[in-house]
């Protein structure tokens, strides 16, 4: 693997983790309405809204799929690594997301709804802690990509799924403009309706990054052999 090729996937992995958090923030409430009848006519009048909403649901799934069939292999290959070379760092940076992530759900989960102003700052401020720890788990994980070694057909699953969720990433952008200019005409859903041109922004110029640096990838030249 090229130090080009290796970059583009950390790239990649990066677009596709602020793509995700947006996409995520933005999509929340998009399929929630406020009464059912309302519901159903926008669905027969203006059928573009919901399904511009299940195609950015289909294909956040797709990604994330896709990120955790490839994170199989490198998990594996990193921790063979890590006992090689008896480096319990590279083990604790592995233990980092999953523990984030449920540290961060679970208090979620017992924390419940914000019914107060104590209870919404302090909503506030667990999202930004969400926040930085997504970007300190992404961050050991790519220290993790750039530190091991990884056999090539590992190297195959994380550009194969570099590929996967860069495609999705498009989709979801054509969705979520879909979404976008669909409900300017309908005028009946008011979720998600205010900041819609800066979410397409952020989606847009991630997908972007992640694209430029796949093709950027792939037109690097080939390392030639060393010769005698």
């Amino acid at each position: 693997m090229s130090e080009r090729s290796r970059n583009a996937l950390i790239t990649v992995l990066w677009s596709w983790v602020a793509f995700a958090a947006t996409a995520a923030w933005f999509g929340h409430d998009l399929g929630i309405y406020p009464s059912r009848s309302m519901a159903r006519q926008i669905a027969l009048t203006h059928s573009a809204v919901p399904d511009a909403y299940h195609v950015l649901l289909g294909v956040g799934i797709v990604g994330v799929a896709a990120t955790a069939i490839a994170a199989v292999p490198f998990a594996f290959e990193a921790a063979r690594y890590a006992r090689a070379h008896r480096r319990n760092s590279i083990f604790a940076l592995m233990a980092l997301p999953p523990a984030t992530a449920a540290v961060w759900l679970g208090v979620i989960q017992v924390a419940g709804r914000a019914n107060s102003t104590a209870g919404m700052t302090f909503a506030v401020l667990w999202l930004l802690l969400g926040l930085a720890g997504i970007a300190g788990s992404t961050h050991a994980v790519a220290w993790i990509v750039r530190t091991c070694e990884f056999s090539r057909t590992t190297w195959r699953i994380g550009a194969g799924a570099a590929a996967a969720v860069t495609a999705a990433m498009l989709v979801a952008t054509g969705a979520t403009i879909v979404w976008g200019l669909a409900f300017r005409s309908s005028q009946g859903h008011v979720a998600g309706a205010s900041g819609w041109l800066i979410v397409m922004a952020i989606m847009a110029v991630a997908t972007a990054r992640a694209v430029i640096a796949l093709i950027g990838a792939r037109a690097a030249p080939a390392p030639q052999p060393a010769v005698a």
